[in-house]
């Protein structure tokens, strides 16, 4: 592979991607920091004691955009795009799905979530007919799903509305861990961190390969969505 190459191309996504790409590491830099003057039990705690009632609401059905079914959808999607998207990002879920599992079930197991930390649903604010997990907190698995999955799908649009509007949902969804008691901070930036370097990682990677197969696509569509002729 020809590392000259490889970093042309890698400088171009990034170039044409940084209407996501810069708030996102705004915004990591921030939480970074504040985790530095608060502490990663304390930063939370500010964050879960503002609530509402419809905050309660938005953010419990928000967070399901950072479950699996999403980037399986996404895959299954992209098969009519070309089979080239479709492999390389069921490629960055596999790699993202490792990765998260190993630093929950074998690198820090012991990792706390926040209701079995605390120890009480008097310190911080649980959400009706959302039971938050207790163990293997660290990183967020939702958030690292939450942000490929919009990364992804900044690729394929020119407009930078649009790729801002992509990391801001991906944000709240890494925001709706903390507002539902499921993650500290840390375990957001993480596995934000995550989605976003083997995103950018497999998909770089994913343009290297050239083969007439890789670029065809499904060109079935269902009668639903062919237009009827009148006759």
């Amino acid at each position: 592979m020809d590392l000259n190459l490889s970093k042309s191309t890698t400088g171009r996504i990034v170039r044409e991607n940084l209407d996501f790409l810069i708030p996102y590491a705004v915004f990591s830099a921030l939480i970074i920091v504040l985790l530095g003057i608060y502490g990663n039990s304390q930063l939370f705690l500010t964050v879960n004691s503002h609530h509402s009632g419809f905050a309660d609401i938005f953010f419990k059905y928000l967070t399901n955009l950072g479950d699996g079914v999403i980037a399986a959808i996404l895959i299954l999607v992209l098969l009519w795009i070309s089979f080239r998207e479709a492999l390389t990002f069921f490629i960055v879920t596999m790699v993202i799905t490792i990765i998260v599992n190993i630093f929950k079930d074998h690198l820090f197991p012991e990792m706390d979530r926040p209701v079995a930390f605390f120890g009480t649903s008097e310190v911080i604010h649980l959400v009706s007919g959302y039971d938050p997990p207790t163990l293997s907190t660290f990183p967020s698995g939702h958030s690292a799903t939450a942000f490929s999955v919009a990364l992804y799908l900044s690729f394929f649009f020119k407009n930078r509305a649009v790729k801002f509007l992509l990391f801001v949902v991906a944000l709240g969804v890494g925001y709706s861990r903390m507002y539902l008691s499921a993650h500290f901070p840390l375990d957001v930036v993480a596995g934000a961190a995550i989605g976003v370097l083997t995103t950018l990682m497999c998909f770089t990677l994913g343009r290297k390969f050239k083969s007439p197969w890789m670029d065809r696509k499904i060109n079935f569509r269902p009668k639903i969505l062919v237009r009827q002729q009148i006759v």
